[in-house]
């Protein structure tokens, strides 16, 4: 398998910005590294661009509403980019849906502190370094709530690390990198279309492939009795 040291010399080779057997000093390795570190950031941000989603199980604290969660977090995981619906509690052996809500939605709830012995709805707030995941009711024991959680693209620690993605992510890896590091090498990119296109092309290609992999199958929706607080917009919801 190739190394980031391989691949920064496969995209600089593209546009002739290196010739065949040339050495790339020290310094020019690593402002390929903090690029390409950069790109593959992007792409986290991207849910199309990240392969798949991890479910994660954390357990609450009776009468707590609010955690954070992150690597120092009540939630002790990698901070999440986005999290996508549905989510689900675990209460007695049985799972209960539990469906986002946006911050203007949460602020419609009058009783914010409710209690309740499961929570329906979900409040994620993407702060850094730690973000944070308002539940509602608030429950008023230990259960167990679990949360489809986009991964986010490992990052390349240093010149020697492995490119270890799922199939395809190479490719579009080093014509997107081309793309990133040929004026850095002075090189006029608008002179390259066929490169360009490869690159729209690969990326279109993994998006599509996440795409199918995340897609869940409907089904009827069936609607939960909610009983919320007085003046609360929520009375119902609907399980996909």
């Amino acid at each position: 398998m190739a190394t980031a040291l391989d691949l920064f010399k496969d995209a600089l080779a593209l546009t002739n910005a290196i010739g065949a057997g040339q050495e790339l000093t020290n310094e020019e390795a690593q402002t390929c590294l903090r690029i390409a570190n950069r790109m593959l950031d992007n792409w986290s941000t991207n849910s199309l661009a990240v392969y798949g989603l991890a479910e994660q199980s954390f357990n609450t604290v009776a009468a707590q509403a609010t955690y954070t969660i992150g690597t120092t977090g009540n939630w002790v995981t990698t901070r999440p980019i986005f999290i996508s619906d549905p989510a689900y509690t675990t209460y007695q052996s049985v799972s209960f849906p539990m469906l986002s809500m946006t911050q203007g939605e949460y602020d419609l709830i009058d009783y914010k502190t409710q209690p309740g012995v499961y929570p329906y709805r979900y409040l994620f707030v993407n702060n850094n370094p730690l973000a944070s995941i308002t539940l509602w009711p608030v429950p008023d024991g230990i259960v167990s709530v679990t949360f489809s959680i986009a991964r986010v693209l490992t990052t390349l620690t240093n010149l020697a690390t492995v490119f270890a993605f799922p199939p395809g992510y190479e490719h579009a890896f080093v014509y997107n990198l081309a793309i990133l590091l040929g004026p850095q090498f002075g090189v006029q990119m608008n002179n390259y279309p066929d490169i360009k296109e490869i690159a729209a092309d690969a990326l279109g290609d993994i998006k599509r492939a996440n795409s199918a992999q995340t897609q869940r199958v409907m089904r009827s929706g069936v609607e939960y009795s909610d009983p919320g607080s007085q003046g609360s917009p929520y009375g119902w919801m609907v399980w996909p």
